[in-house]
C-alpha cells in the first residue's frame, strides 16, 4: 500500500543518504568563474545531528594548472581530502557551463555525492547509488518536495524579488494539494478494502 518499509529494498545507498555538491549551486555563489579562486564552508546535518563540516575550494586557472574542486574536512566520522577536476563548455551566447569529471568513470557530471563511510566525492553513477525518489511512494515524494521548497524559502535573501517568492509559494501550495489528494486516494482505497472484507465475512456467515 506504499507504507513505510514497503516496496523493493536493497543495501544500496540512496542520494538521500549521501552528501551532495551541486555545481549549479557553486555557480550561483559566484565560485565558478574564469581566473577565480573561492572558498566556503559547509556544515551538513541529518535528523538534528551534524554529519559533516567541509571546506570547498574552487580554483579556476589560479594556483592549479587545471580547474578543480578541492574538498577537505570531516564527514560521517571520516577525514575528507579529495580533488575533483572540472571542465568548462563555452555557451553560444557567452559564458560557460561547468562540469565535474567523475573520479570513477571519467565522465562529466553536474553533481557529486559522498556516501556514508567513503572519503571522496564522485558522481551518482560512479558510486552506483540509487536516487531516493525511486524507493518512495507518491506521498513520501510529495513530503520531500515540500520540505525542499520550505528550505529554499528559508534560504531566500531579503533582496529576493516578490515574483520569485510568489512562484515558490505557489509551488509549495501545489505540492501540498498533491499530497492531500494522494492521502485521500489512499484512504478511499483502504475504505474500499475494508468494505470488501466485511462483505466477504458476512457472506461466509462470520
Amino acid at each position: 500500500m506504499g507504507g513505510h518499509g514497503s516496496g523493493r529494498r536493497s543495501n544500496r545507498w540512496t542520494t538521500d543518504d549521501c552528501l551532495r555538491i551541486n555545481l549549479s549551486n557553486l555557480k550561483q555563489l559566484g565560485n565558478l568563474q574564469r581566473n577565480w579562486m573561492a572558498r566556503h564552508e559547509e556544515v551538513r546535518s541529518q535528523y538534528g545531528q551534524t554529519t559533516a563540516r567541509l571546506t570547498v575550494v574552487t580554483d579556476v586557472h589560479c594556483l592549479e594548472p587545471s580547474p578543480c574542486l578541492r574538498v577537505t574536512g570531516h564527514a560521517f566520522g571520516k577525514v575528507i581530502n579529495c580533488v575533483v577536476y572540472l571542465e568548462e563548455q563555452p555557451l553560444p551566447y557567452g559564458g560557460e557551463r561547468w562540469f565535474a569529471l567523475c573520479p570513477h568513470t571519467g565522465r562529466r557530471c553536474t553533481a557529486l555525492v559522498l556516501p556514508p563511510g567513503q572519503t571522496h566525492f564522485a558522481s551518482v553513477k560512479g558510486w552506483n547509488v540509487a536516487y531516493g525518489s525511486q524507493r518512495e511512494c507518491p506521498i513520501h515524494r510529495g513530503h520531500r518536495a515540500i520540505y525542499k521548497a520550505q528550505e529554499r524559502r528559508k534560504a531566500l535573501s531579503k533582496y529576493t524579488r516578490k515574483p520569485t517568492r510568489e512562484r515558490l509559494l505557489d509551488k509549495l501550495i501545489e505540492r501540498q494539494v498533491f499530497v492531500d489528494e494522494q492521502i485521500d486516494k489512499l484512504m478511499e482505497m483502504v475504505f474500499r478494502c475494508d468494505a470488501a472484507a466485511g462483505a466477504r465475512r458476512r457472506g461466509n456467515g462470520w
